[in-house]
């Protein structure tokens, strides 16, 4: 009795399992084919993994990182693409019943999901013009973020800060707005160190220690078109105010803080060591006559009050 029961059970479920379901649009649809098609993801996701991992890791020999990178992420998200309409007309889904569906989500995908959608356009943009690329070092305008490209996603760009920062930007931001980009091209950059000395400086020897300490850190560029130098900018109320004007390598632009701060300490080194003192501003105090008077008269009377 029990067994049959448990028959019975079976049965129903089986049957309910393999009973075909209509759906809006008139897309028929079976649970095994639902199970059938979550397995094929998964397997799908598998190989769209491997794939990427193996494209990028065959067009690193003969291509720059960043190519490879970016021919990579397209293949996998084409094979995902692929994968899934393959996948669709596996389990017995009529892929033009989905036009009517497609419509109705289309709109509401396009209200509700516009930013994402945004982005994901924004980063195929990315991809192709390769304006930023993975590896280089960015500033964006808006807000002052600057940090190296780790990751460029479907929805987002990993930026690493020089704290070691993860931020998640948004990709509509590299296509709307003004972004710097440090290593575009040239992987070369110039900084201004302003510094002031006193008047009666000799300027010829300023410059040439200015030239030599440039040159004696490992940043500094070593190219013949990007000469270190000194720039004379104003005459301040206590001396010369100038600018080290200094090239500097990838190593450098990538760390600006800490490479002003390297350039200003061995500027102040040298400065100290040829006994040229930077100078402070000095503030002049006249008292007029009857001012004094005034001060004296004060002055007498706290003494007279005292003795008293």
């Amino acid at each position: 009795m029990g067994m049959r029961i448990m028959h019975d059970y079976l049965g129903g479920f089986w049957h309910w399992f393999t009973a075909p379901w209509t759906l809006p649009g008139g897309m028929i649809v079976e649970p095994i084919g639902m199970v059938e098609f979550l397995i094929i993801l998964v397997f799908l996701w598998w190989g769209a993994a491997w794939v990427r991992r193996f494209t990028r890791r065959v067009l690193s020999r003969q291509l720059d990182h960043a190519t490879a990178y970016a021919i990579s992420r397209l293949t996998y998200y084409m094979v995902i693409a692929l994968g899934i309409f393959i996948a669709l007309q596996t389990i017995g889904v009529n892929l033009s019943s989905l036009a009517l569906l497609g419509g109705v989500v289309g709109v509401g995908l396009g209200f509700g999901l516009q930013n994402i959608f945004s982005n994901f356009a924004s980063g195929l943009i990315l991809l192709f013009e390769r304006s930023i690329k993975v590896g280089d070092y960015i500033q964006i305008k808006e807000n002052g973020l600057h940090g190296e490209v780790k990751k460029l996603g479907v929805r987002y760009t990993q930026i690493v800060t020089n704290d070691h920062v993860d931020i998640l930007v948004p990709n509509s931001q590299f296509v709307n707005g003004e972004v710097i980009n440090w290593s575009l091209d040239d992987p070369i950059m110039r900084i201004h160190i302003p510094f002031r000395v006193p008047y009666g400086t000799d300027r010829e020897r300023l410059r040439n220690l200015v030239i030599e300490t440039a040159l004696s850190l490992p940043l500094t560029a070593r190219d013949e078109r990007y000469p270190p130098t000194l720039w004379l900018n104003a005459f301040g109320d206590a001396g010369y105010d100038c600018e080290m004007i200094v090239w500097v390598e990838r190593a450098g632009l990538i760390r600006p803080g800490g490479t002003r701060a390297k350039y200003n300490w061995a500027l102040a080194d040298a400065l100290e060591q040829a006994g040229i003192e930077i100078p402070r501003p000095r503030q002049e105090v006249v008292v007029t006559p009857s001012l004094a008077a005034a001060l004296a008269t004060t002055v007498e009377n706290s003494s007279s009050s005292s003795s008293t």
